[in-house]
Parts: structure tokens; sequence; C-alpha cells
């Protein structure tokens, strides 16, 4: 496996997204893509700043931008540029995937909101939430995932600032990804749970499934439709679910859920949405893969959570190719996150040419 690994990863860190993101050259820019790319990749798969990553890398021999020139250039980047950049390097590692026949078939999808902590000064794009680790401040970003074994791609990313329309964005997000794959069925925290959310996942012709807010009127109703059954809710602008209840087996609490699959039993609504915190645990695999910064330009903090999903992305896919060729069974993980970075780290201590 060590050698097959390797090459693989000579060919796609780097070389990957040289092929796909052209960056924006300043007039002085002497570095290529390639070269900028490789300490930014370095940066994430150690979680180190893009400045010690150009002096480790210096260190080794190698021909590198110092880290504040990758600064530099990154934030000055359009945000388009990137996200363009990047959507194609989901698809480069979609297709691979696909040849392994990994969606003949109607996936499951997560779309979640990601926030990462942010301690300085009001900027227009961070968001106000929930208080954590000091700070109710965070840059935040929306993505959308595929939650079944064996193919849990992350599949796009979206800033997410103030002004932001959430129908806007679950829209964009499932806009895209029915190019690539047939959607089975969206799931979402309560975080969205609003009119125009399920008025636009229902005109897109999705099936959903969401907690219900415990309003009182739900909160009235939640006793009758776990004895009765399922139940036609009508909500506060006229958006229309059905309401379903089922009880949690270890806290004999109840739980609402709206959806709008129909002849489904209660505790399968329940039992499919709890395939949604595969997201949560694909959002602290990305953190693996994080590099760090202080940066205040946005297309920075954007370009350094992107390169994480990206690298995420591929060790989905790495491990996918490699189940592939031991014949294992799709919930197994032949290579873990940590043996993932110790072979890039000995590729680039022997000086391979990546």
């Amino acid at each position: 496996m060590g050698s097959t690994l390797e090459n693989t990863l000579k060919e796609d860190i780097v070389k990957t997204l040289s092929k796909h993101i052209n960056l924006v050259k300043g007039g002085n820019s002497t570095y290529s893509d390639s070269q900028e790319f490789l300490v930014w990749s370095w940066a994430g798969v150690n979680q180190i700043s893009v400045q010690q990553a150009s002096e480790e890398l210096s260190d080794c021999g190698y021909n590198v931008p110092s880290g504040d020139a990758v600064l530099d250039r990154l934030s000055k980047q359009p945000y388009k540029i990137l996200e363009h950049g990047f959507h194609q390097v989901f698809q480069d590692h979609i297709d691979q995937a696909r040849k392994q026949r990994l969606f003949t078939h109607a996936v499951v999808v997560a779309i979640d909101f990601t926030d990462i902590e942010w301690y300085g000064e009001e900027l227009p794009f961070i968001v106000r939430g929930k208080a954590k680790k000091g700070t109710d401040r965070f840059i935040r970003f929306a993505t959308i995932g595929i939650v079944e074994d064996g193919k849990r791609f992350t599949l796009k990313v979206l800033p997410v600032t103030p002004l932001s329309c959430e129908e806007k964005i679950v829209k964009e997000l499932l806009d895209f990804v029915q190019k690539f794959v047939s959607i089975r069925v969206v799931l979402l925290d309560r975080g969205f749970y609003a009119n125009e959310v399920i008025q636009e996942i229902k005109n897109m012709g999705h099936g959903f499934v969401m907690p219900v807010k415990k309003y009182d009127k739900i909160k009235e109703m939640m006793e009758t439709v776990y004895t009765q059954g399922p139940q036609r809710y009508e909500m506060s602008k006229g958006t229309i679910f059905t309401l379903v209840v089922v009880k949690d087996e270890d806290s004999g609490k109840l739980l609402p859920y709206a959806t709008n699959l129909d002849g489904i039993q209660p505790t399968v609504i329940h039992t499919m949405y709890t395939h949604r915190f595969g997201i949560e645990t694909q959002y602290r695999l990305k953190n693996q893969f994080l590099g760090r910064t202080c940066s205040k330009q946005y297309s920075v903090r954007y370009a350094f959570f992107i390169l994480a999903v990206a690298l995420y992305n591929l060790w989905v896919l790495l491990n996918i190719l490699e189940r592939g060729r031991q014949g294992l069974e799709p919930g197994k993980i032949p290579i873990k996150v940590d043996q993932l970075k110790h072979i890039f780290r000995k590729i680039i201590y022997r000086g391979a040419s990546v």
C-alpha cells in the first residue's frame, strides 16, 4: 500500500491544485503556483502557519516563497477564483470515486454550518452565534456533504455573512450537488427551521428531515402526534410539512421532526436523521488539515478552510481506492488521517518531486 499511496499523494496534493486553481499573480511574483501550493499544503497537513511551513520546507532544501509572501498573494485572490478552482478539485475527486461505482444510487446529504472562532475586531464577514471557547463571534461557512459510510465527501462550501439568506444558501448548495449525485434526502439541523428554507427545499422537489423548534404550538401537539401518528402542520407563513414525533429510547424525551417524506415510520425518520451526525465527524476531521493563521483577510481564511476540505476529501478518496484494492467493506478505514500525514511528510523529507 505504501508506494502506491505515495505515488497518489505526489500526483494529487500539489499537482491537482495546480491543475485546477490559477492564482492571480502580482507583477513581482517569481514563484509558481505549485511552489505556493506546497507551502500552503504543508501548513494544512501539519496544522501550522504558512510562515513555519515555509521555513521547514526551506530547511529541507525546497525553493519556496516566504510565508508572508504566500499570505500576501492569497489575500489578493478574488473569492470566485478560489471557489471555482476548488470546486474543480472536488469534482476531480468525485469523478475518481465514481469509477468505483459508488454513486449508482441516490445518496443522503446533510447541510450544516461550520463556525471558526474569531477573537479579533468586528469585521463585515463576522457573524454572531452561541458563545463557545470564550467568544460569540465566528467566521461561518455553509457546507453540504454526503453522510453515508464509505463516501463521506464534502461537496461544496459557501461563505456565510450577516447578510446571507439561508434559503438562498440552501438552494445554491443543492443546485450544485445535484449536478453530480442524485439526492435521496436532505438532512438539516434545527438552525434551518424556517418557512422559507422548508418551502425552498419542497419547491426543488427534495425530501428532507430536520428537527422542529419546540414553540408552544409544537409542544401542545407533541404527545398527540406521538400517540396518534404523523400530522400535517402549517407554519406561520403558510409552509406545510408533516410533523413526526418519536421518543428517545435513552432519555424518554419526545423528539419532533419536520419532513415531507410520506409513508415512513417515525422511528425510520429518527434513524435516518442520526446520519446527520456524520457531518460533525467530517468537521472534526477537516480540522486536522486546517493551517493556522491570524489573517484578517477573508480570502485567506476561506482559502485555509477550503484547502482543509480538499485534503479531507482526498483522504476519503484514498480510503475508497484502498478499500477497492483490498476488497474491504464501505465502513472500513484502511488509511488513518495520521498515516496519510506521515506519508506526505515522508515524501517531502525524501525530497520527492511534487
